[in-house]
């Protein structure tokens, strides 16, 4: 992510930015039967284990998939610990499910940044970023994951697992991802690409991830937005121009996501019922110093004005993996989608040629008190987390029938419990 002193902005000039737009169609319910074409066996070159946790391997039970995707940007170290620390209580709710632990594939993915642009390499980003392959290395004080075999997931069937030790201890050492990848998220492309869900074939270390017979549980944690876009995109590059409101598609920043991501509704503005994308300029209504404008009811822009691959489409991609969705479980961990607030302040290093020049950013939904980055009514926090509005990846994960808790919260028991929770109910 790029923290709030690179100060967001957007699009200078566009064409829909005076024009009233559409509000997204959700997507085609038929799509709900689509079959599945990326599900495969499970691995056949891990030296099986017994596991403690699973003494009876002949009791039957159901079989799921558990993807756990990690936003490994600017400043998530924090928020990735305290998912760390309820790992243990959730390998102990899956074990205490009414049919017992189940048979498991577990993976841990990162939100994939692929952004091609002419200068994202000083942000971390590139064109084809980790093409969605599963993450296996273990960091912090861990040496070893526990994986054996050359195993690329975590795999525990039948009571024969393919790592040493305890399923928490190995998914504690991959889990905690850091924070130095791409500050243009692409958590929704990151989960389908994993998946082999986009049309091409996964990765080659998660080939046999998916089986035909489980169900496929998914969990995010992250702090900021979708901002995935097709290959093709111009959205993270200068093109020639200079890193500035004159350039035409604005200066590079996180602001870039909203104002070509999101339509919004201004209570305070001329047209309060139009759908429009969050404002470069600012805007008569704004009031305050710095200039605030609060914005409602914001969601994806998946119509032709929008830059970013809609949400209808990764919604449709994850439903056609399996023929019955009710064995699709999504949950998130995220920032809150309101209160979604723009305000307008001079960057902290303007470039050369812009004094003067105030450029828009999307203040926290949840984060700390007494700063500018702080949405008014946001949820307060004092132990270094934050959030910017997660509209299109809450908006994705609602459309799955899953549920969200904020990046914000204390600790993240809740939110691993009723992933538990879930995961038991449609087994």
């Amino acid at each position: 992510m790029l923290r709030t002193v690179c100060l967001g902005l957007a699009l200078v000039g566009v064409a829909c930015g005076n024009g009233v737009l559409t509000r997204p169609s959700p997507p085609d319910a038929s799509m709900n039967d689509a079959p599945g074409s990326n599900d495969g066996s499970p691995m056949a070159d891990a030296a099986p284990a017994l596991d403690a946790s699973r003494p009876d391997a002949s009791r039957s039970r159901g079989a799921v998939d558990v993807l756990f995707m990690i936003d490994n940007s600017s400043e998530m170290s924090s928020m990735q610990d305290k998912l760390v620390a309820q790992l243990p209580a959730f390998v102990s709710a899956l074990a205490g499910l009414p049919g017992g632990m189940p048979d498991l594939h577990v993976a841990v993915g990162l939100k994939s940044a692929v952004a091609p642009g002419d200068v994202t390499s000083s942000i971390g980003c590139t064109a084809s970023g980790d093409d969605g392959a599963f993450q296996t290395v273990p960091r912090g004080t861990c040496t070893s994951s526990g994986l054996v075999g050359g195993a690329t997931f975590i795999s525990n069937v039948a009571g024969a697992a393919n790592y040493a030790g305890s399923l928490a201890d190995v998914l504690s050492c991959i889990v905690p991802l850091g924070d130095t990848g791409c500050g243009f998220e692409h958590q929704l492309a990151a989960v389908v690409r994993a998946l082999g869900a986009d049309g091409a074939p996964p990765p080659p270390g998660n080939a046999g991830f998916l089986r035909p017979d489980a169900e496929l549980a998914i969990f995010v944690l992250t702090n900021e937005d979708d901002c995935s876009a097709p290959a093709d995109t111009t959205l993270y590059s200068l093109n020639g121009g200079q890193q500035s409101v004159a350039n035409p598609l604005g200066p590079i920043r996180n602001y870039r996501c909203n104002q070509f991501g999101h339509l919004c509704q201004d209570p305070t503005g001329p047209q309060p019922d139009a759908w429009l994308p969050p404002p470069l300029a600012i805007p008569a209504d704004a009031a305050g110093d710095p200039p605030k404008l609060a914005l409602s009811a914001c969601v994806s822009n998946d119509g032709p004005d929008g830059l970013l691959t809609p949400v209808a489409t990764f919604i449709q991609q994850i439903e056609a993996l399996k023929t019955d969705p009710a064995r699709i479980v999504v949950g998130g961990t995220i920032a809150p989608p309101t209160p979604y607030t723009v305000a307008w302040m001079p960057p902290a290093s303007p470039p050369a040629g812009t004094s003067g020049e105030l450029w828009p950013f999307t203040m926290h939904s949840c984060g700390g008190p007494g700063s500018y980055g702080t949405s008014p009514g946001a949820q307060i926090v004092v132990d270094g987390s934050f959030g910017d509005p997660g509209v299109r990846v809450g908006q994705w994960v609602q459309a799955l029938g899953g549920f969200t808790t904020s990046v914000c919260d204390p600790d993240y028991a809740a939110a691993l419990q009723t992933f538990a929770a879930a995961i038991g109910q449609h087994l």
